[in-house]
């Protein structure tokens, strides 16, 4: 006689067992493809809002969160602050066109028309994977540039990065070749760091 009854498995699969253990649940994400996204999968996200389908593989995410437990929180309230203070070298985490007492008398509306942020653009060194034609970056800023008000200072800023290879870390367009990019801002409940203004841009060399 034998028994048809099966062994025991846990439905929730943040309890199996894993060589890379984290704390998001990536249930209905399938893991990323071989050799990374690809520009293609990565505008459809974009186009669809659908950015929850791109993700890190479990050892990406495991070696974030590594990174992320090491900070000293006795000096950092928050990740972003500890990014902001210590990898981007900003003095705080405030808008130059925040008001001051008694700097001047314009609106905000004027002062933020007037006065340029302050934007870092460096690569993401815990991105989830693209393919090797891709460059993967994060523009930090001390205000929202995804918002219509600030899309021409955006473009400009990128233009200016991108177009002149300004950025240390960019790699200049091969021969006969120009930089293409694209960005997007994850919504509230993918951010992994909500304490900074940050896009996600993605750079790869187009025929010129």
């Amino acid at each position: 006689m034998t028994s048809s009854r099966q062994p025991m498995t846990s439905k929730d699969p943040q309890k199996k067992s894993t060589l890379y253990p984290h704390s998001v649940n990536f249930s209905g994400r399938p893991p990323p493809p071989e050799g990374g996204y690809s520009w293609e999968e990565i505008e459809k996200a974009i186009d669809s809002q659908s950015l929850h389908v791109l993700r890190r593989t479990d050892k990406g995410q495991y070696e974030y969160e590594r990174w992320q437990q090491n900070i000293d929180r006795s000096k950092h309230e928050n990740v972003g602050e500890y990014i902001a203070l210590e990898i981007l070298l900003w003095p705080d985490l405030k808008d130059p066109a925040e008001r001051q007492d008694g700097a001047d008398n314009l609106l905000a509306e004027e002062r933020y028309k007037i006065i340029e942020p302050r934007l870092t653009f460096r690569l993401n060194h815990h991105p989830f994977p693209v393919q090797e034609s891709i460059q993967y970056y994060v523009l930090w800023s001390t205000r929202d540039m995804s918002v219509l008000d600030e899309r021409d200072r955006l473009e400009k800023y990128l233009q200016h990065q991108l177009g002149r290879a300004a950025s240390p870390e960019l790699i200049p367009p091969a021969v006969g070749k120009r930089k293409q990019w694209m960005w997007f801002v994850n919504p509230i409940e993918l951010r992994s760091v909500a304490s900074i203004h940050h896009l996600h841009v993605f750079v790869r060399d187009v025929d010129g």
